[in-house]
Formats: C-alpha cells, structure tokens, sequence
C-alpha cells in the first residue's frame, strides 16, 4: 500500500511538472547601443494598433505592464521628449491540441500466477482547442530613429 502512495505521488509530480510550462521569452538588442544614455520613454501613438482607432484591454494591460518594468528599472515616462519609443505588436492564432485514448489493461492472477489480457480501464482521448499569443515589443532611439531592442 505504502509503494502504491508513492507511486501516485510520483505520476502526480510528473503531471503536475508537465502543466507548468511558462511564457519562452525571447530578447534581441543592438550590440552597440548604451542603455546608460536612456532616461525617459513613452509609446507610439499607433502601438499596438492595427486597424483599431482605439486602445483595446490588451493594448492598455500591454502598455501599463511595459511600463512597470521600465519604472522599475529606473526609466521615467515623457510624453514630449522621450530617449526611447515603444511599439508592440500581439499576434494570436487558434490552435487545436489532441490527445488519443489511453488503454489500461491487463489482470495479474497472484493466486494462479497467470497474466491475462483485459480490455480494463480506458482513458478517453480529448481535444482542447487554446489560443496562441506572442507579443513583440520593440524600443527605438528616437534622435536616430533606430531599433535597440
């Protein structure tokens, strides 16, 4: 019984490690730009944008999340002259997940110390259907009108 509850305890650390999958984050900047000569920030008038005249939800929690990381590490927001502009970009897509049936089966007489097949316990298979998302946010000088990240 105690080999049965660590089993179970293993299947479900198992389970519970392959759910935990993050955000992949990935980062480019300009070799030669000097971040120590940035000061201030503020975002595009379009960021975002699309064909939308209007900020949406997701731009708004886009900007206002940028702009915490940016506060935090020192940058202030300048709406008039800023070192730094910022544009994003959100591109989704939907995309559909399958998983076949899983069969459990087999019966294991101790007694007579025969295995025989068993159709058993059958895990039916699922399709999840999600949604996708990556958001690009780019950083350009704005006295060189250069990208630097």
């Amino acid at each position: 019984m105690k080999m049965v509850k660590i089993i179970m305890a293993g299947a479900m650390a198992m389970l519970l490690a392959a759910c935990s999958t993050g955000p992949r984050v990935y980062t480019d900047a300009d070799p030669a730009a000097d971040f120590s000569r940035y000061r201030t920030f503020a975002f595009y008038e379009s960021a975002g944008k699309s064909d939308e005249k209007y900020a949406t939800l997701h731009g708004q929690r886009i900007e206002d999340a940028v702009s915490a990381a940016l506060e935090a590490r020192g940058y202030r927001v300048d709406i008039n002259t800023p070192d730094i502009l910022i544009n994003y970009h959100l591109k989704t897509e939907e995309k559909t997940r399958t998983s076949p049936p899983v069969y459990y089966g087999g019966y294991y007489g101790y007694r007579s110390g025969m295995y025989v097949g068993w159709p058993g316990y059958v895990e039916p298979g699922y399709v999840d259907n999600y949604t996708e998302g990556t958001i690009s946010v780019d950083m350009v000088d704005r006295r060189t009108d250069q990208m630097i990240w």
